[in-house]
């Protein structure tokens, strides 16, 4: 009798435990324990200990943290997350060598200030399986949708993301406006961005700490759209690779490629606008050395290209070749190609942050932030130089070619917030007679600086 009172406290006990366990993770001993004997597998395991005990925290309890990484709130058994932040980049442009264009809307360049991105955002994470991202710009006294879609992660080989992102193309076009070393994308935008930016669909991601693997279908953004019948849709893939990822040292090879067809109007691939391949030299110069303006009779356009980049400590370099092939109907086809090669040099000795994961740079850290206190830093500061250029001439297509050389001077006063300064020198440009004088076919160079000052969280 007392055997079997004994034997029953014993197993009300164990129960109790083992519930207790369930819904806290109270002792880590004891999981290593029911592991080794086989009571529970590793999948629970790992569950379980990560669970708080809640003696020490109420599932309700709210946990609120403002730091460099934004305001980030959390429940107790991190279930729910939610973090707030957002960017500004007020930009000053001047150009120089444009007086031989015509004074017209698409002649001489627009210079003076500007506040390039206004960005809030608020990120997280639902049911810990489901995280969320929706973000919104108030540039040009305007709002626009940037991110604005959610992400499952429940499947250890698969995230499935849907609504408006980016699509899966180009590593320059991946990397953060945050992060990238110059004010203005490489002219290889020129026909990556308008065909392959953000856009509503449907994206599979499949990912390791040194690779990425991603495919995705997508329609148009989220701009109102005026075409007549279907509007257009599209598909791409991008997957990466870096076989060396260390701190100190990477190597990174990448390759993407991708397809549109055009809306039922026939000249439309995206954001509801004509289909349009150009470069503004900034984003308020209003001047397009390279602009194919409308293409009328488009079916679709295809396009390939290849990355790389190699980073040594505080020497990094990275390019990337991408051609397009656009199919018209009743006209010859017409083809792309634009590619850049950049370096960057961090003086103060820091090496950039890469994630291999999403096979792209992410921003400078410095070592020391700056302060002009005693025991304070400087900051970091980088070098960065790139080369880039594009070739829109094709067949009887006269949209301008050009070539580019830009040095920036970087400097990370800490991990929010950092100034930037850019001279571009745009030559050897095929100009429009759009925009050029009768006795100037060719431009002989146009020079562009850029300053800009950048906080974002």
């Amino acid at each position: 009798m007392i055997i079997n009172k004994t034997t029953k406290i014993l197993a009300l006990g164990t129960a109790a435990s083992l519930s207790c366990i369930t819904a806290q993770a109270a002792d880590k001993e004891l999981l290593d324990i029911l592991l080794q004997n086989g009571s529970i597998d590793q999948s629970q395991y790992s569950k379980l200990l990560k669970k708080e005990t809640i003696s020490k925290k109420d599932v309700n309890d709210i946990k609120i943290k403002l730091n460099n990484k934004g305001l980030q709130i959390a429940t107790a058994d991190n279930q729910f997350k939610m973090k707030i932040g957002g960017r500004l980049h007020a930009d000053a442009t001047f150009h120089s060598g444009d007086n031989n264009l015509k004074n017209t809307k698409e002649g001489r360049a627009t210079n003076g200030t500007e506040i390039r991105r206004g960005r809030l955002y608020l990120k997280g994470v639902m049911w810990e399986d489901f995280k969320y991202m929706s973000e919104f710009d108030f540039a040009d006294n305007g709002v626009s949708v940037k991110d604005l879609f959610v992400t499952y992660t429940g499947l250890d080989w698969l995230e499935i993301t849907a609504g408006h992102q980016k699509q899966a193309i180009s590593m320059e076009l991946q990397e953060s406006s945050n992060d990238i070393m110059f004010t203005e994308r490489s002219l290889i935008n020129t026909i990556t961005g308008h065909a392959f930016d953000r856009a509503i669909g449907l994206n599979l991601k499949s990912k390791g700490k040194d690779w990425s693997a991603q495919i995705g279908a997508y329609g148009e953004s989220v701009s109102p759209s005026d075409v007549q019948g279907d509007e257009g849709w599209g598909v791409s893939a991008r997957a990466t690779y870096a076989p060396i990822n260390t701190k100190n040292q990477v190597v990174h090879l990448g390759a993407y490629g991708g397809y549109r067809e055009t809306s039922d109007d026939n000249d439309i691939l995206n954001e509801g606008k004509n289909t349009e391949l150009k470069y503004e030299t900034t984003h308020m110069s209003n001047l397009y050395l390279t602009n194919t303006e409308d293409i009328l009779n488009t079916n679709n356009l295809t396009m390939a290209g290849l990355e790389a980049a190699y980073m040594q400590g505080p020497f990094s370099i990275q390019g990337e070749y991408a051609y397009s092939w656009l199919e018209r109907d009743g006209a010859p086809n017409l083809d792309f190609n634009a590619f850049y090669v950049q370096t960057g040099w961090t003086l103060t000795g820091e090496s950039r942050s890469y994630k291999g994961s999403d096979g792209e740079f992410k921003r400078l850290k410095p070592a020391k932030n700056f302060t002009l206190n005693n025991d304070g830093g400087w900051g970091a500061l980088e070098l960065a130089a790139r080369y880039d250029q594009a070739d829109m001439n094709s067949g009887n297509l006269n949209a301008g070619s050009e070539k580019a050389v830009t040095v920036a001077l970087n400097w990370y006063l800490n991990e929010n917030v950092r100034l930037m300064a850019d001279y571009r020198r745009a030559f050897d440009v095929d100009a429009r007679a759009a925009f050029v004088d009768e006795d100037k076919s060719d431009l002989e160079s146009i020079d562009t600086f850029t300053l800009r000052g950048q906080w974002a969280f």
